[in-house]
Order: structure tokens, then C-alpha cells, then sequence
């Protein structure tokens, strides 16, 4: 048998610095290392040249493990390195803000894991720093690319829920349900104590900016229920470690919304779920089950049957699914970040656009708008007007 060489040829080199080689930087690793194959069309190589983090023996054992080419401690060597054309920001999040803003000042694309900054001003400043730069900047909202929530966001711009009226949503996790947990041993409460609407809450505000608009108001109930479990979280002068948020939301296009995250939601893993209802049909989808949208069409058949259908959103022609398996071989939780790293790595390659679909610097600050106003309200019992 003759054996024939193989040689990659012609692809766009694309050399990544990664911050933080914890569970996100595995992550996001792990989305680099898979898009070559998985989309040959278009091209592209990440090159793992640079990974970075302060504590020297993880990182040592995490490059060998991950296949980086170098390593080092100190962000700013990585900020700094002309050979790197992304910075991807997995640090924890008081680390967010100065790593960003100091890429993108030196012009080069960055991607950062959400949140974006635990304070509104330190995420506003990293917003304008990205619209100054010639780079791109992306806030890792990775379930807008769920093929199934994608294909929800379509029907909804298509116009065939109609005028949306009502939206509930909640993103649930047991990770604190036992009050013997000592604080170190609950990861919104370890340090850096960022809290459960900042970890997961901010992924259920994003899922409604995306699906049904801006939010224009809030009033909401923030709490620590394990009360050694509330301390001040880092980077923040007023906020706590918080572990259950019940929120009123108000649509500028006259829709509401109820928004509930939890980290004592005993039995729930990691459960992010809405139902979205509006005046020609209803939505729903949960993360426990990613694959299967729940629609509610009233023009697609006698109203005597009406109800929700499960799609089992795997054809070839669904958003996202075409490059991955045959019809009715489900994705999983990493295949929505390796799909947005994907869109982004095509979009520096490509010069293309990241809105609507890819969450950008200014999504994130949105966010931290939204989430400041909603402790505000909290504190005092009022409704919070939205101002970006």
C-alpha cells in the first residue's frame, strides 16, 4: 500500500492568547481545537501559540494538556505580543476589565467570558475601548447559538408568534442548596464572589434581549438566603454574593417578562428554560433538553389540535446543525461554544460583521446595566428605569 502525505495547505492562520486555563479555558480550548475540521470550508487554523494565568504549576501542566506552544504569567506579556491576533479573556471575572481594554487598545480581536465586568463603569469603559478599536470584541453569550434557541429567534423575526406579549424565564442551579456549604465550597461564593445573578443570571438577560428586545425597566428581589455566604464581591463597592433574584421586566415593545435565577434551586443542575407567548403562537426551550424546541403555531393547523409540538431541531437545514451529524444525532452543551467561536473567527478572518447574532462589548455592558439596576431595586424597593 502506498502511503500519500497529507499537508493542511492554505489556511488562515489565526494565533490565539488565552487568559485563565480553568473550566472556561478548557472550554474555549477545546471550541479552537474543533472548528478546523468541523468547518473546512472556511479555511481557518487557530494556532494555541500563548496560554496565560498566575498560578505557574497549573499553568505548566495546562498548556502541556491543551497543546499551547508557550506560556507565561504576567497578562500583560500576552496583551502585548504582537504574534497574537486574539485575546480570549477566561480569567476570573475582576480580571476582565484591564486585560480588554489593554488588547484592544493595541488593536487586537478579544473575545471575554461573561460577565462582562462586575461593575457598570468598569464595563463601560471595556465598551468604548472595543468601538475605539480597530479590533473585535465578543461577550461569550454562548446560548444564542443553541441551533434551537437561533431557530426561535428566526420564527420570532419572522413574525410567527406574532406580537410577542409574555415572557418567563429562569435559569436555575443547586450548586448552594445545602446550608452546610461553606462559602468557598459554592462557586458564586468562592472567590472572586461575583453571585448567582452575575454567573448565570446574566445568561437568562442576554436570552431576552436577543429573543425579544430591549428591556426598558425592572423591579426585583435580589437575596442571599445562606447569610455566610453573602460577602462583598470583588471588584464591587455595594454588591453581594447573591444565590435566588425574582425580576419584573418591561419590553420597549410594550411585552413583560419574569425573570427568576437561582443557585439553591435544589435538583436543578444547570437549568436555563423560557417560554415566550405572543398573539399568533408561544415558544418554549430548556437546556435540559437543547435540542427540542417547543412551538405553538396557530396557522399551522385545526385549532382543535392546537398545542405545543416538540421539533427536534437536528436537519441539515436548522440553524447551525449543517456541518455537524446526520439527521437526529443531537448536540450537546460545548457545540454552542465551538459554533460562536466559530462566527467569530470567520468574522476577524472575513472582516464580517458579529451583530445580530454574536453578543458584542456592548451586549455586555447592557447587561451590566441591567443587572446594576435590578440590586438597585432591590435596595429600594422601587422600579428601575433602564439608561445605557
Amino acid at each position: 500500500m502506498t502511503h500519500i502525505s497529507v499537508k493542511p495547505g492554505g489556511r488562515k492562520e489565526i494565533r490565539i492568547g488565552l487568559l485563565g486555563c480553568g473550566f472556561m479555558g478548557k472550554c474555549h480550548t477545546n471550541a479552537y481545537k474543533t472548528i478546523p475540521y468541523i468547518y473546512p470550508a472556511a479555511n481557518l487554523m487557530p494556532r494555541l501559540l500563548l496560554l496565560c494565568d498566575k498560578n505557574q504549576e497549573k499553568l505548566e501542566r495546562a498548556a502541556v494538556q491543551y497543546g499551547y506552544e508557550e506560556c507565561c504569567t504576567d497578562y500583560e506579556e500576552l496583551v502585548n505580543d504582537d504574534r497574537i491576533d486574539i485575546v480570549d479573556n477566561c480569567g476570573p471575572d475582576p480580571v476582565h476589565p484591564e486585560p480588554c481594554i489593554a488588547a484592544l487598545n493595541n488593536g487586537k480581536n478579544v473575545v471575554c467570558e461573561k460577565p462582562m465586568a462586575i461593575s457598570v463603569e468598569d464595563a463601560k469603559r471595556m465598551c468604548e475601548a472595543a468601538a475605539a478599536s480597530a479590533g473585535k470584541a465578543m461577550c461569550t453569550f454562548n446560548y444564542r447559538f443553541v441551533p434551537a434557541v437561533r431557530m426561535a429567534k428566526d420564527l420570532i423575526d419572522a413574525g410567527e408568534i406574532g406580537t410577542i406579549y409574555h415572557l418567563r424565564i429562569g435559569y436555575l442551579q443547586m450548586a448552594g442548596h445545602d446550608p452546610s456549604l461553606s462559602p468557598n465550597e459554592a462557586w458564586y461564593s468562592a472567590w472572586p464572589h461575583s453571585g448567582g445573578l452575575q454567573g448565570i443570571g446574566s445568561h437568562a438577560i442576554d436570552q431576552c434581549r436577543f429573543l425579544v428586545g430591549e428591556i426598558t425597566s425592572v423591579s426585583a428581589l435580589v437575596r442571599t438566603f445562606n447569610q455566610d455566604r453573602a460577602i462583598l464581591s470583588a471588584g464591587s463597592k455595594d454588591a453581594v454574593a447573591d444565590e435566588g433574584t425574582a425580576a419584573l421586566m418591561e419590553f420597549e415593545n410594550g411585552a413583560i417578562g419574569v425573570l427568576e435565577s437561582s443557585v439553591v434551586a435544589t435538583g436543578r443542575k444547570n437549568f436555563l428554560c423560557w417560554e415566550i407567548n405572543g398573539s399568533k403562537g408561544s415558544l418554549k426551550w430548556d437546556l435540559e433538553h437543547p435540542n427540542s424546541l417547543f412551538a405553538c403555531l396557530e396557522d399551522r393547523g385545526d385549532n382543535t389540535m392546537l398545542g405545543f409540538k416538540e421539533i427536534s431541531v437536528t436537519e441539515a437545514g436548522h440553524p447551525y446543525v449543517g456541518p455537524w451529524w446526520p439527521s437526529g444525532h443531537n448536540l450537546g452543551w460545548e457545540h454552542c461554544h465551538i459554533i460562536e467561536k466559530f462566527h467569530f473567527l470567520d468574522a476577524v478572518a472575513n472582516d464580517k460583521p458579529l451583530s445580530p447574532y454574536t453578543a458584542t462589548f456592548e451586549d455586555g455592558y447592557k447587561v451590566a446595566v441591567i443587572i446594576d439596576a435590578m440590586r438597585t431595586s432591590s435596595r429600594n424597593g422601587q422600579r428601575i428605569p433602564l439608561n445605557f
